[in-house]
């Protein structure tokens, strides 16, 4: 006898249309790498700092530092001048060096010192002028300036002595050190060297974006054979030289490397862990191999579905598939157990049990707590939601609709006794111990389960010790480019930028002298607009009264003599004290742009970027509402802290709404508030268990434990919701039957230990958080269900399965008896009750007609009729017949002892035990054809006693206007695939007369499309 039945033809089609999903999928799809884009731009300072990521020119920039072991900077810029040809020869680079800055400097100097006039507001020439402009102050700064221009290039620097003597310029180009990293740096022939002489900086703009994996390597292998090169090239005269590059490319990197570690690690163990878990959990370990296929399947509808209404997906949400596919897969384990048993089962049959057992409750609510995801203010998470809620329902359908066809028949499998099996029997059913062991733990715990909250985004992305030393260097040495402010104006116009400049800088100048900005840079320092041109010049004539010029002048003449120059030598200096007209405002020149961080964008507007460091006054919400209005803010610490708070008030409320939707969704499957409760402890147990663990080994809850909260909280209550609802189902957790339940939570939960908890061992920090907050969840709800459940359960149920009292009603009596099987026919049942007239007609049609011991009921259902019957006579049993296994299965439960419920079809009725005092057809002949009509009344006949009855209520077509319900019922027979025969009353007449029946009596049912018939077979009935 072969092993398995597989539809192998079927295989091969579904293996190929899961290929052709997934490449329509992912070709129709743009898959968007960009990580900026996932963060939710609504919020304004996070929208603020987007659009700064995008339009900053440091964006991706490279920066090197060159370390010799000694003072050396003429040594130093050789080396420089070598590394930046070779960075320029390996096509690498768009843009090596930082321009021709040290050019403009000589050009500004001039400027400043022709345009002093319009540079300084009253303060400043109170402050910062007057103290020069002692007799002993000008003495001591025109013999200075004197002795240098022997070491200086000649007229140019005497041009300068001629307009500025006194250096005022030095307080205004002082102010251009702001633009620098480091204030501790200075230029020395136009490269930027530490002041220990020892750092030289050169930086660059990579042709690609440091992120790209590809360019991420070419640019590490560059600068590994650079440095090589450099330092071969430097031992010759003795000097030990260091290369260290800095850029996204290296994080970019480190990520890559790390986390490709890591998941050949995640591989590697989950590949083992799942073959010793096929072996342990399956008759047949290679039918557990295919419980990925429905997994696979229902990601590659997904990603189909999912293309015909979205044009692009995160690159993350596809990075977790493998996580989706691992919980999908739960779903399949569940349906291959059922179907893989000692004994012979058939697909369909097991696709039924598992949706009975909890397998379409579990799916609701895994679905509602991603959906709840997609509610998220973040786009990579309303993705995730989506696609991952689309994954799930494409898997239930496969498993559910097509996975029945592949395997029609599963032939008995081996009786050899499974280790999982057993340890899921032993483990659930440690009984009062193991229920007071689990509570004892959880109160452990309470005392520690204070949440702790650390929501740093540095910690979501983990590069090297060595990159993190590097990184700490180049901070000691540079600056910390973090710890700026930065500020991005837009302007159609350079005259529209310097009057916007103008407004920045009076409000930075408040700010500056209240210690909320420590330094900064802004243009009108140097090029101020037409409204701070006259303010400036017009505090300078009042600062320059009549005295104070003279003064100023006799005292530089006579120094100026004295040091051998002619009287008239700062002639240009006294013209601009002595101006009384307004010059003419300076024009900010686009050759500056570089410098002072000016671009322009893809609108053609021109992108100025401020960067001031915080003074200690320095308010980040304050700062943000006042400079908000006339641009973009970023403050790299304020941003982390803001969105590490967005992300964690969105996954409360998240987790908040999802424990409310599943409580819900619970209510309202199992309509009992008690029940609901039970199936809800595990999850308060793994609550507080779960923080009260994390809290006492240090680990807080983290951004990745947040995000993943959300899933183990979907994921945690589907074994409650196995474990209660395969109770309902089976009729007591101690069934045979609920084994195999519990053995799918076993292996569900095993297969995410695996797959999640080899996480633990992972490098990059994020994946250790998710590995290790995933195996604490998930854990503490798998011992949760398997510690808890079971006391509770049998608790609950014994106590309802208690007699009702005596006085009861027929009604009570009848829905008692529903009270523990699962919702829908408990609420059937009731309404048929309540609803149908059939119950107050049966009366007349069943009582006084003799006695009845064994009524036969074709077409049973839920069995409500059946039970109706018991509980009216106390003496009789009844045989019910259906063709659907599940409501035979809900009848089984109803009618207990009394009843013997079986699956068959009319006419093909199975074995009926001896002869029957009474037939009822009951709503259901219109589903059979003219032939099997006859031959069920045939049947019927055959298995009356002599003297038995045949009551029998269809359905006819009346005349007119016909009612909703004969509409609806008429639709679902046709919506499942169904054919409906009405007869009139005649027609039946004739058919119950054709069968050998006498004594037929019609009479119209209280609802005017029903009729009510029935017949007696000839001969003495038995008493």
């Amino acid at each position: 006898m072969k092993s398995t039945s597989i539809n192998y033809p079927a295989l091969l089609i579904v293996g190929a249309a899961i290929a052709l999903f997934a490449y329509l999928g992912l070709t129709r799809l743009h898959i968007d790498t960009d990580i900026v884009k996932t963060l939710p731009a609504h919020e304004k300072i996070i929208g603020d700092a987007l659009e700064i990521f995008e339009n900053h020119p440091i964006h991706d920039q490279i920066a090197v530092d060159l370390m010799i072991d000694r003072h050396a900077p003429d040594l130093l810029v050789t080396y420089g001048q070598s590394l930046e040809k070779s960075m320029r020869a390996s096509g690498l680079f768009a843009e090596v060096g930082g321009g021709d800055t040290s050019g403009l400097l000589p050009e500004l100097a001039h400027h400043v010192a022709t345009t002093l006039p319009l540079l300084f507001s009253r303060e400043e020439l109170d402050t910062t002028i007057a103290p020069r402009l002692t007799d002993g102050a000008i003495r001591e700064r025109l013999q200075q300036a004197m002795a240098g221009l022997s070491g200086l290039d000649g007229i140019g620097q005497a041009a300068l002595l001629r307009l500025d003597p006194l250096g005022f310029k030095a307080p205004i180009l002082a102010n251009l050190l702001s633009l620098a990293p480091s204030q501790e740096a200075t230029f020395y022939q136009g490269y930027l060297l530490s002041n220990d002489g020892r750092h030289l900086l050169v930086t660059a703009r990579p042709n690609a974006a440091g992120t790209d994996g590809d360019a991420a390597r070419k640019l590490a292998d560059f600068f590994v054979e650079a440095g090589k090169e450099l330092s071969e090239s430097a031992i010759p005269a003795g000097v030990h030289l260091t290369l260290t590059p800095a850029g996204a490319f290296r994080a970019a990197l480190d990520n890559e490397a790390i986390i490709r570690h890591d998941v050949q690690l995640a591989l590697g163990l989950t590949t083992a862990g799942l073959a010793l878990l096929l072996l342990l959990a399956f008759p047949r370990p290679l039918i557990g191999l295919l419980s990925l296929v429905p997994a696979l399947a229902g990601m590659a509808m997904a990603l189909f579905v999912y293309s015909l209404f979205n044009e692009s997906i995160s690159i993350m949400v596809l990075g977790f598939s493998g996580a989706l596919i691992s919980m999908m897969n739960d779903h399949s384990i569940a349906y291959l157990l059922f179907l893989d048993r000692p004994h012979k089962t058939r697909g369909a049959e097991a696709a039924r049990e598992v949706q009975s057992v909890g397998g379409t409750m579990a799916l609701l609510t895994t679905i509602g707590a991603f959906l709840a995801i997609s509610l998220s203010d973040f786009p990579v998470f309303r993705e995730l939601g989506q696609f991952t809620a689309l994954g799930f329902i494409c898997t239930y359908l496969f498993i559910h609709v097509i996975f029945p066809r592949l395997f029609p028949v599963m032939p008995a499998g081996g009786k050899r006794i499974l280790p999982l099996h057993w340890f899921a029997e032993r483990l659930f059913n440690t009984g009062r111990l193991g229920a007071l062991t689990a509570l004892g733990l959880a109160l452990v715990l309470l005392f520690f389960a204070k949440p702790e909250f650390r929501v740093s985004l540095s910690e979501m992305s983990t590069v090297s010790a060595k990159t993190q030393a590097e990184d700490q260097m180049f901070s000691k040495v540079w600056g910390n480019t973090g710890s700026k402010v930065y500020l991005m104006t837009r302007a159609s116009s350079l005259a529209e930028l310097q009057n916007k400049n103008d407004r920045l800088l009076a409000q930075m100048e408040e700010d500056l002298q209240a210690d909320r900005i420590l330094s900064v840079f802004v243009p009108s320092l140097l090029f101020p607009g037409a409204e701070r041109s006259r303010a400036n010049f017009a505090a300078w004539r009042s600062f320059w009264t009549p005295q104070r010029v003279q003064q100023v002048q006799s005292t530089l003449v006579d120094e100026g003599i004295t040091l051998g120059l002619t009287a008239d030598a700062f002639a240009p200096f006294f013209a601009q004290l002595k101006a009384t007209s307004l010059p003419a405002p300076p024009i900010l020149d686009g050759r500056y742009n570089q410098l002072f961080g000016i671009t322009t964008g893809a609108d053609g507007h021109l992108i100025q970027f401020t960067a001031l460091t915080p003074g200690e006054a320095y308010n980040a919400q304050s700062f943000l509402e006042k400079y908000g209005q006339e641009g973009k803010v970023f403050d790299g610490n304020d941003f982390s802290a803001r969105l590490g708070e967005t992300l964690f008030s969105t996954f409360a409320t998240l987790l908040a709404i999802i424990v409310a939707m599943v409580s819900l969704l619970l209510f309202v499957q199992l309509l009992n508030w008690r029940l609901t409760l039970i199936t809800l402890s595990p999850l308060v147990f793994a609550f507080i268990c779960t923080l009260g663990t994390l809290r006492l080994i240090g680990h807080p809850l983290d951004i990745p434990a947040l995000m993943l909260s959300v899933v183990i909280l979907g994921m945690g209550v589907d074994y409650a919701i196995y474990t209660v609802c395969g109770c309902q189902w089976y009729g007591t957790v101690d069934h045979p039957g609920h084994v195999l339940v519990r053995s799918a939570i076993l292996m569900a939960a095993a297969t995410t230990f695996i797959g999640f908890g080899v996480l633990c061992f992972a490098q990059h920090s994020a994946l250790q958080s998710i590995g290790l907050t995933s195996l604490l969840g998930i854990g503490y709800s798998l011992l949760g269900t398997f510690l808890l459940l079971p006391p509770l359960l049998r608790r609950f149920f014994a106590q309802n399965r208690t007699r009702l009292d005596p006085a009861a009603t027929l009604e009570e009596r009848l829905l008692s008896r529903y009270r523990l099987i699962e919702a829908y026919p408990r609420v059937f049942a009731r309404f048929k009750l309540r609803l149908d007239p059939l119950f107050r007609e049966l009366p007349q049609w069943l009582d006084g007609k003799g006695e009845i011991r064994k009524i036969l009921d074709i077409g049973c259902g839920y069995g409500v009729p059946a039970c109706w019957c018991l509980e009216r006579y106390p003496a009789a049993e009844v045989i019910g017949v259906d063709p659907d296994a599940s409501r035979v299965h809900v009848a089984t439960r109803a009618t207990g002892a009394r009843g013997t419920m079986l699956v068959g079809s009319a006419p093909d009725l199975p074995d009926i035990p001896g002869p029957v005092d009474r037939v009822m057809l009951l709503d259901m002949s219109h589903y059979l054809s003219d032939e099997q009509l006859v031959a069920t009344c045939a049947r019927g006949f055959r298995e009356l006693a002599d003297g038995g009855l045949v009551l029998i209520r269809f359905v006819t077509r009346p005349q007119g206007r016909l009612s909703l319900t004969w509409y609806l019922e008429d639709w679902r027979t046709r919506l499942r695939g169904g054919r409906t025969w009405y007869r009139s009353p005649e027609q039946w007449q004739r058919m119950l007369t054709d069968a050998g029946f006498v004594e037929l009596q019609l009479e119209a049912a209280i609802n005017s499309e029903l009729y009510w018939l029935s017949g007696r077979k000839p001969g003495a009935s038995t008493k």
